[in-house]
């Protein structure tokens, strides 16, 4: 009797707990969306692969702030607006598993403060002080193409920014000689800002304990919400540009620059680790593209067509990540530069299916590569996964299913509901951490 009584009341406590966190915490934060109703299956670490031993899992205890940096090519908006969108969305569901007392923020370096960042509620400051919640920053950029000699004489208008990149009265990060130089060589070089940005916008990152500087067509992964390099350390993630001829032939371009040489090849677009590290990569990076551009292509290489014949032994297209290699080899030597080719982290497939291999393999960032099979960019913005219902991806866990239903939600939530999500996002971990302990209590009790 007595034990039927004991567990009766402890039905009518849970069932009592359960109604209040409906009525008075879920129930005023609507923004909870439809999808988290059902929570993937725990995808948070638990080893580390012995790939990567320099790297650690930081400590739940520890105040870290990140930040991600990506360039945004404003006149592009109608390309690049959805993996913004995808990105934003796998940046929110990485925090949902993010410690307590971390901060990771999204920097986007673009030329104008458009209205679909607006509706993401993004904003135009710095981080000044660690407690501050994670953010969508916008920090105001003038693309290489714009940067002609008239323009250049002026003082820039930026409305009312607190940041305007270049600062030309910095010479820690605007060398004039350089720019015009890459206004004269590289205008036209459509990946030349994404790397400029990292140099002449160096003191919006600064402050970061670490930062993540990727392309815009990524997703982070849950695994990426603990997780950070260990002793200072870089990890640079899979380039797939490398063949014996060019690596022969940068090895002989760095003896003509006077640069040290590790042999270390086949590093990839996405960095992470700390904000100086990246500064000095993107630093030397330009330096190199600009020797390359002027001394090692000739005007038919650099040409369209003629580039693609000579893909992949020597491709301009892919010129950031050649003087990328020559800048690391020889920071690795020069500096004592501690950079680990992190090819099983960074840079993942978005087409890999096996079911386990994101959390057995600790893949942090999936990255989208020229394909056409599922997950495929070119696909998705096409129209061809609009039938999918992002609801039916739910309890999948493959890397593929991750980056098509963090697309499809995407897709079709407002930017303004991914907006309030982004800045309520501990509300939102608060209401799923009631609901489980509920859920749990319940499960106990029944059996």
């Amino acid at each position: 009797m007595w034990n039927r009584l004991r567990k009766s009341t402890y039905l009518l406590l849970s069932t009592v707990a359960l109604s209040f966190i409906v009525l008075f915490v879920y129930e005023p934060f609507q923004l909870v969306h439809r999808f988290y109703k059902h929570k993937v299956n725990d995808l948070s670490l638990s080893r580390i692969v012995e790939n990567a031993k320099p790297l650690k899992q930081s400590s739940e205890t520890n105040v870290i702030i990140r930040a991600i940096l990506i360039y945004y090519p404003h006149e592009q908006e109608q390309s690049y607006l959805p993996e913004v969108r995808w990105l934003s969305r796998s940046w929110l569901e990485m925090m949902l598993d993010e410690p307590k007392e971390w901060r990771t923020d999204l920097i986007i370096f673009t030329y104008q403060f458009s209205a679909a960042f607006k509706s993401l509620n993004c904003i135009n400051e710095i981080r000044k002080d660690v407690n501050e919640p994670p953010r969508c920053r916008i920090m105001f950029y003038m693309p290489i193409a714009s940067r002609n000699e008239s323009v250049m004489k002026t003082v820039f208008d930026y409305q009312n920014n607190e940041l305007k990149i270049p600062n030309i009265f910095d010479r820690n990060t605007f060398n004039n000689e350089r720019s015009s130089s890459l206004y004269k060589n590289l205008k036209t070089y459509a990946y030349i800002d994404s790397i400029n940005c990292l140099v002449e916008g160096y003191m919006a990152f600064k402050m970061y304990d670490y930062v993540l500087r990727a392309d815009t067509d990524i997703f982070l992964t849950r695994n990426f919400s603990n997780y950070i390099p260990e002793n200072s350390s870089i990890l640079v993630g899979l380039g797939g540009y490398g063949t014996d001829y060019n690596r022969r032939k940068l090895r002989r371009i760095a003896r003509d620059m006077n640069l040290m040489y590790k042999n270390m090849s086949g590093m990839g677009s996405t960095w992470l680790g700390p904000p100086y590290s990246a500064y000095l990569i993107a630093n030397l990076t330009l330096d190199c593209m600009l020797y390359l551009a002027i001394n090692e292509f000739s005007a038919p290489e650099r040409d369209g067509k003629v580039g693609t014949i000579l893909w992949p032994d020597w491709h301009f297209g892919v010129l950031l990540l050649y003087g990328q290699h020559l800048a690391i080899n020889h920071l690795v030597i020069a500096n004592n530069l501690k950079v680990i080719i992190a090819n099983e982290m960074l840079d993942q497939s978005t087409t890999n299916n096996q079911s386990n291999d994101m959390k057995q393999n600790l893949r942090l960032v999936l990255h989208c590569w020229h394909t056409h099979l599922p997950f495929s960019k070119f696909e998705f913005k096409a129209g061809k996964y609009n039938h999918i219902d992002p609801r039916s991806l739910i309890t999948e866990t493959s890397a593929q299913s991750y980056a098509m239903r963090m697309s499809l939600e995407s897709r079709i939530m407002s930017l303004d509901e991914l907006g309030r999500q982004i800045s309520n996002v501990k509300k939102i971990k608060q209401v799923n951490q009631q609901m489980t302990m509920v859920t749990h209590i319940i499960g106990d009790i029944s059996s």
